[in-house]
This record gives C-alpha cells, structure tokens and sequence, in this order.
C-alpha cells in the first residue's frame, strides 16, 4: 500500500454493514441420521458428578430424547469408578468424587450397540474477574468482563426474595453463559446481540468459573459458530461440531477447574 492510501478494510466493512439490510432468508434443512450424544464435564469439586446421554433430535428445536440402559466407567488410570442410571439420559457418579489437575481422565461409555472412549485432562484457573452491575430500563443488568484465559462462566440469578418480581418475570430464577476465547473470529465480532437478563434489587447472584483446555476451547468456538454466533453478518458455512469420542458417539467430556462465588445484591 503507497503512503497516504486510505485503509482498504474499514472502507469495506461499511460498504457490508450499509448494504446488509433485511434479506428473505430460506433454511434449507436436510434430514440427517440420529446418533447418540454425551455431555459430561467433571471438576475438582467433590461431589457426585452427572453425565448427560441422548439421541440427537431430528429437527430444530426439539427436545432431545434421553437414552437408557448405558454402561458407563470413569478412570483416572488408577482407579475405577461407575455411573448409574438416574432416569433416562442422566447418569450419576455411584461416589462423590474430585477430579485434580494433572491426571489424564478416560470416559468409556457403551450404548446402543457402540462402545467408545474420550480423554480429558484439566488446566489450571486463573481467579474470577470483576464485573459490575449497571441500571437497565428501572432495574439492573450484569456486565462480564473477559479475563485473558480460556474460560467458561455460568452466572444464576435468583430473585426469589421479590416475589412479585417472580410474577412479573415468570420465573424466580434465570442464567446465562458467558465465554472468553483467544481466538479471533469475525462471526464472534458480529454476533447478534446477546438477550439482556434484567433483575431486581434483592437478588442473589452466583458466579461458576470453568478452565478450558485448548482441545475444549475448539469444541466451545465450533458450538458457538454453529449458535450464538450465527445469524449475525458473517455467518461461516455450517460444519460438524468436533467431539473427542472417536468410535460412533458424539458430544465431549471435559475436566475442568471450577471457582464460584455468591453475590447479593441489595
């Protein structure tokens, strides 16, 4: 580029942004073979961890139907432990137990005729961000700041002490997900904007920090791309969501490091 040459990129992006007005937009959603799904993270708390199992849905916004009767073992190379049936699709650690950092961790779950094995190994954490709480439309809403490591956090709010909040609202209770990521995406960028969770003075708020290891970072940007951050400018072509299983089964097993703490804010 000569010297004094006007940036070619912003120029760009506002070209994009001016023309991408409304556009009539078709789904063209083809059928695909159902399979099995796991959905398990364990963490260094102890405590009798859960595991989630089901057929993938053959449609959009359809409730996933729950598989029974899996044989499902944990180890951490040394040990053994199992998983029992709580009811179809959700499984139960037969032991509390707690996972540590430093120990590879083989899922091994047979369902359905299949039989497979996924690894997770847990990465450190570094400590909870701050956040502030800011006035929204006469009540308030919550503010996430990114840290500079991978990581997942779940925020609850419990507003169960206003009670006629509980009947404006619907429910006493509501959460979200909030992720930092170290890559760059421009579906990320331009994602649409996230639903605001407003909230009443009296209400409790817990924060659940997770590490994500590189491996399970990837998983989280694939899922993202393919919801979160779909719909917006820059959609990416849809592709399959990765999974560390390798022998039929879908979804991931994770072992992360968890920190919580609890707010009220008054």
């Amino acid at each position: 580029m000569r010297n004094g040459s006007p940036p070619i990129l912003p120029g760009l992006f506002l070209l994009l942004l001016t023309v991408s007005c409304e556009k009539m937009t078709t789904w063209d959603i083809q059928p695909s073979d159902r399979f099995p799904v796991v959905d398990c993270i364990i963490t260094n708390e102890l405590k009798v961890h859960e595991l989630r199992l089901y057929q993938s849905s053959e449609g959009m916004n359809q409730e996933p139907e729950g598989i029974s009767g899996a044989v499902i073992t944990l180890s951490d190379g040394v040990n053994t432990l199992s998983f029992s049936e709580v009811e179809p699709g959700k499984y139960s650690s037969v032991v509390p137990f707690m996972a540590s950092a430093g120990n590879e961790y083989s899922l091994a779950v047979s369902c359905q005729g299949i039989s497979d094995t996924a690894r997770a190994e847990m990465v450190a954490i570094t400590p909870l961000e701050s956040f502030e709480i800011v006035s929204y439309d006469s009540l308030f809403r919550f503010v996430y700041y990114s840290g500079n490591q991978p990581s997942m956090t779940e925020v609850f709010y419990d507003w169960s002490a206003v009670p006629g909040y509980c009947d404006a609202y619907g429910s006493c209770r509501a959460s979200e997900v909030f992720y930092t990521l170290d890559n760059i995406d421009i579906s990320k960028m331009f994602a649409p904007d996230r639903m605001v969770i407003p909230f009443p003075r009296g209400t409790q708020i817990i924060r659940r920090k997770y590490s994500l290891s590189e491996d399970q970072q990837q998983f989280v940007r694939s899922l993202l791309l393919e919801t979160d951050w779909r719909g917006g400018i820059f959609d990416v072509e849809q592709g399959n969501v990765p999974t560390n299983f390798s022998g039929g089964l879908h979804g991931w097993f994770a072992a992360c490091m968890v920190l919580s703490d609890t707010t009220y804010f008054e």
